[in-house]
């Protein structure tokens, strides 16, 4: 049962997964979700669009799968920081971020004890730089502000759009991104 939900929810999060991004350079742009919480949104932008890929081995859709599993982790970790502020962006982007819990818990379930490998990608993402821009730059500073707007934005046009009919096909792969997780789990 959770390998089906799993591909059910995930589904329309890779479906809508430039949008989804849109919505998390609001959150790095909002001062009212906490520092430490908005330098982990960013860099996990930068993650995203540095193309370092979340899972090793997997390429296509399910490479960005990887990149969908880690915004969420993300944003988990910005909900428990700034609950309230969280809220309002649920109000403003529902279909991303009101199937949240239940993603993650489905999440959980189909991948065992292989999210700690997730988990650990995104405790790098205060770390991250990409082209001379950190993360923690990302929202204090106006330059690198302005850069990581821009370099999402150039992203979404490059390389992550991705046809309903392709995340459909490539889903019903999506056991391949198992192994890989396994071995790098304990690392």
């Amino acid at each position: 049962m959770s390998r089906e939900r799993f591909v059910e929810l995930m589904t329309p999060a890779l479906s809508r997964f430039s949008q989804d991004l849109k919505s998390v350079l609001r959150i790095v742009e909002d001062p009212e979700i906490d520092d430490e919480s908005r330098i982990v949104a960013a860099g996990g932008l930068l993650h995203v669009i540095s193309s370092v890929g979340a899972i090793p081995g997997v390429r296509g859709v399910l490479r960005h799968l990887g990149d969908v599993l880690v915004i969420r982790l993300t944003l988990d970790r910005v909900r428990s920081s700034s609950p309230a502020t969280f809220e309002r962006h649920v109000a403003e982007s529902p279909e991303m971020l009101e199937p949240l819990s239940e993603e993650l818990e489905v999440t959980r379930a189909y991948l065992g004890d292989r999210i700690q490998v997730l988990e650990k990608v995104v405790d790098k993402f205060p770390k991250l730089q990409h082209q001379g821009h950190q993360a923690a730059g990302c929202i204090g500073d106006t330059e690198s502000s302005n850069w990581l707007y821009d370099a999402v934005h150039e992203a979404l046009i490059d390389e992550i759009e991705f046809d309903d009919d392709d995340v459909v096909r490539e889903l019903k792969n999506v056991d391949q991104i198992l192994d890989p997780l396994s071995a790098r789990l304990g690392r």
